[in-house]
């Protein structure tokens, strides 16, 4: 996968004398050679991630950072240590891994996860470009190219914008720099048989690549999203992943119950944020994948989430099924308490003022507090003065 840190570099690197060859295997603890152009991209690399680290979007709870660093550790063996893991708050599906080490996971891939061994197989693959130097190759192919040239206007890296500059500017380029279908094939295989041979399950590639492939059906507007820009087909992607998973046969641990542990604290704010894409067609695909698998005490979030995405596509029947997952959603354990409000205005709009009242008390009992407490007072009002 592209990595934002990385295109900054292209505006950053010249061209100088080299002793590695590009495509060569990095060894563990291996630096660039002094005044070499990998050294320049290095340097490049090292200021990018200083601004990242002051970035108000990355995510700093110290128990999901040790958990999805263990991860990766686990998957990078002896090159653990060249890497630092960040984890970006932003909803899309992407992972990425700068030539330096630095390895970036956005929650939107975290959201979509099911278990640890899909995290494991995405984070293997991301240190098998670290490893295999594909992105210095890339770079090296692309950094005279008019394209590379004209887009540095965009990343504005050094001029004011920063990190952030380079995090929105991130999904308008993320496709011009694409790794070889070779290098994502050889990422892929390396980071299969380094999951797999810690034990992860090998089916795992063949679950998550269904998911994306059935999220990247469901999109029928727009550009494509950052994950499949970057990468061979998906349906390409999942029959590789198919093949090698018969190949390794059946066994292996998914670790769901260790992932949903680390990543559970989060998903209420990642599922508020997938739902700021307003990529509706795609969330109700993504939320649905989710909510299908769920354990108990998850259901009702999943259900409300779903319910608010029909809602807010607004198609045909949507409003209808928003207001049976409403309404589902507050008879699981422990719905949301917007389910609440959400379920009073869909009673409110049928009529019914006995239903809407007591889910409009409801939800000011479990929030008195809630911003909009004021406006469900009102309707409360109003239903109370309606004969």
């Amino acid at each position: 996968m592209n990595t934002a840190g990385w295109l900054l570099a292209v505006g950053l690197a010249t061209s100088a004398a080299w002793a590695a060859d590009a495509g060569d295997t990095a060894r563990p603890g291996q630096r660039p050679p002094a005044g070499s152009d990998e050294d320049e991209l290095w340097y490049a690399m090292e200021r990018a991630e200083r601004e990242l680290q002051q970035h108000p979007q990355l995510v700093r709870d110290p128990a999901l950072n040790a958990y999805v660093r263990a991860v990766a550790c686990r998957v990078a063996g002896e090159y653990c240590a060249d890497m630092r893991v960040y984890i970006v708050e932003q909803p899309w599906f992407n992972a990425s891994m700068a030539p330096n080490g630095m390895m970036v996971v956005w929650t939107g891939a975290l959201l979509r996860f099911q278990d640890e061994a899909e995290l494991a197989l995405v984070l293997g693959h991301e240190v098998a470009h670290f490893r295999e130097r594909h992105s210095l190759k890339q770079w090296r192919k692309a950094k005279n190219t008019s394209a590379v040239v004209g887009s540095i206007s965009l990343l504005a890296f050094g001029g004011g914008a920063g990190a952030a500059g380079y995090l929105a500017n991130f999904l308008g380029v993320a496709g011009l720099y694409q790794f070889s279908r070779d290098a994502e094939r050889e990422s892929d295989r390396l980071g299969f048989a380094a999951a797999t041979g810690h034990g992860y399950e090998a089916a795992a590639g063949v679950r998550l690549w269904q998911r994306m492939k059935a999220e990247e059906d469901a999109r029928r507007y727009g550009k494509p999203i950052p994950v499949f820009a970057s990468h061979p087909r998906t349906a390409e992607r999942l029959a590789d992943v198919q093949a090698a998973a018969q190949a390794q046969g059946a066994g292996g641990t998914t670790g769901r119950e260790a992932y949903r542990a680390a990543v559970q604290p989060f998903l209420v704010q990642w599922l508020e944020d997938e739902l700021s894409r307003r990529m509706y067609d795609t969330s109700v695909r993504v939320i649905g994948d989710l909510r299908a698998l769920a354990e108990p005490e998850l259901a009702a979030t999943y259900t409300f989430f779903l319910a608010e995405a029909f809602r807010r596509r607004g198609k045909d029947s949507d409003a209808l099924r928003a207001e049976a997952l409403y309404e589902e959603a507050i008879a699981l354990p422990d719905p949301p308490p917007a389910a609440f409000r959400e379920h009073g205005m869909a009673l409110r709009a049928q009529g019914d003022r006995a239903g809407a009242t007591s889910a409009f008390q409801r939800y000011l009992a479990l929030t008195p507090d809630a911003g909009d407490a004021a406006f469900v007072q009102q309707y409360l009002s109003e239903l109370e003065a309606t004969p």
